[in-house]
């Protein structure tokens, strides 16, 4: 398998279009007695249910963005996207997709070896990414890869993130 760096001038732009099925959401739960109790709980859905959402290539306030992919013929079937967050040294994980016909075939993680590599390469003191606590599967992945749950935003995408189970989690490894 091939991992080719993407073009700014060539793939600006480029749509990604995120579909994935999942089983279960991380429930979050915030209690504010004398000290404030955060309850995270992996439920599952009643059926296994659809979510998806869009997102482009190279967008203007990503710090200078670094795009890996690997193609078949000239398709991109998986793509990793991350930058260097100059501020705290910390290397984000902006985009990870990989085609739903080529999942499970270790695309995933070899592009996320890659791009970890990278930032190790940029002397960066962490790798960290944005997830939703509804997409069972990435976080699955991403444990898998090292990383583990270091925060969360109830209101990132909408002021019902908890009653959608869509919640931000963020993920997160020390290099």
């Amino acid at each position: 398998m091939k991992i080719v760096e993407l073009n700014k001038n060539e793939y600006e732009g480029y749509e990604l279009e995120y579909q994935y099925f999942t089983r279960a959401y991380y429930d979050i739960s915030i209690k504010k007695k004398q000290d404030i109790q955060i309850k995270i709980k992996r439920k599952k859905f009643r059926r296994k249910t659809e979510k998806g959402f869009k997102s482009k290539l190279f967008e203007s306030y990503i710090e200078r963005p670094q795009v890996f992919a690997v193609f078949d013929k000239r398709k991109i079937i998986g793509v990793i996207e991350g930058s260097l967050e100059t501020w705290n040294n910390r290397y984000r994980i902006w985009n990870i997709l990989v085609e739903k016909r080529y999942r499970d075939q270790g695309i995933g993680q070899a592009l996320y070896r890659h791009i970890e590599a990278e930032a190790i390469k940029l002397s960066a003191r962490a790798i960290v990414l944005e997830v939703q606590s509804c997409n069972d599967p990435a976080i699955g992945f991403y444990m898998k890869q090292g990383l583990h749950f270091i925060g969360l935003n109830t209101m990132e995408y909408s002021n019902d993130d908890i009653q959608k189970k869509e919640v931000r989690l963020e993920m997160g490894k020390r290099l």
